[in-house]
């Protein structure tokens, strides 16, 4: 009888240590939990606040006139071009520097045919600085409109009314696609070379370069009668020989008689003379038929 009641007992302690462990273990998660808990309510306080001070701060940034636009410096155009920049982009004295949206910006100037490129910075607390370079027509393209190349070759716009249009002109095209592209560039090579000419075949003397079937080149400059043709290759090397050939008509009193030059021959030039004389003049080679 003693025994059983010892027995009972045993299992009556080991029944209480169970429940009293399986307690502290309970306490123990719901007091990890109750961290882990708090932890993450102080760290969404702590973001919410830092969210608010930031945003507080940024319209602060945004809407200080310390930040108002006080000077605005563009640079490659003259007053009229700095005008229009004005106009396009929209850009008025006091506006927040900093909340000026530089790309939208550059693409509203850019825009503009005549602005080839555009760069704005911002020099805090309240100067805008725009530095532009300028398209710049060295010549007229004539197909189914009229329309300015650049230096490298390019169609950068429809020339419109009131527009300039003392440059030389560019004819013998019948479109303008990527073959057109090609002659352009080829165009443009040789105005390069003509640019630093001061004399008689300087760029401010050509008058029209036409595209033949063929590629070649009829150029024709003030002062000269003759039709000069040329080939795209080799544009030094025919200009050297032009330069000679028109000192030695120049000397000869024959310059305002001759019809047509070729440079295409490899070993001089071919000079055809008006009927008048009615006689053809083969320079380099030492020969003359009539």
């Amino acid at each position: 009888m003693t025994g059983r009641k010892t027995d009972k007992r045993k299992a009556l302690t080991k029944q209480r240590v169970k429940r009293k462990k399986g307690f502290r273990v309970w306490k123990m998660r719901a007091r990890g939990l109750g961290s882990a808990i708090v932890k993450i309510a102080v760290a969404l306080i702590t973001v919410t606040l830092m969210s608010l001070i930031f945003v507080y701060c940024y319209h602060y940034v945004l809407t200080s006139p310390f930040f108002a636009l006080e000077r605005l410096n563009i640079t490659g155009l003259d007053r009229k071009g700095q005008e229009r920049i004005l106009r396009i982009c929209g850009i008025k004295k006091g506006q927040n520097i900093l909340a000026l949206k530089l790309n939208e910006l550059r693409k509203k100037i850019e825009s503009d045919p005549w602005i080839r490129s555009a760069r704005l910075e911002r020099r805090l607390p309240n100067t805008l600085c725009v530095s532009v370079v300028r398209e710049e027509a060295w010549a007229i393209v004539v197909a189914e409109k009229l329309y300015y190349m650049n230096r490298w070759g390019e169609i950068f716009k429809e020339v419109e009314a009131l527009e300039p249009v003392d440059l030389p002109i560019i004819t013998g095209l019948s479109d303008l696609g990527s073959e057109a592209g090609e002659e352009l560039k080829e165009i443009a090579a040789l105005l390069d070379m003509l640019k630093n000419d001061k004399g008689p075949i300087g760029l401010s003397n050509l008058s029209e370069i036409h595209i033949n079937d063929t590629r070649h080149f009829s150029v024709y400059f003030r002062g000269i009668p003759a039709e000069i043709q040329m080939r795209p290759a080799g544009l030094k090397v025919q200009l050297a020989k032009l330069r000679k050939l028109l000192r030695h008509l120049k000397n000869s009193g024959r310059i305002q008689e001759a019809s047509r030059i070729d440079l295409e021959y490899a070993g001089g030039a071919v000079v055809s003379f008006q009927p008048a004389r009615r006689s053809e003049w083969q320079a380099g080679r030492g020969s003359r038929r009539a």
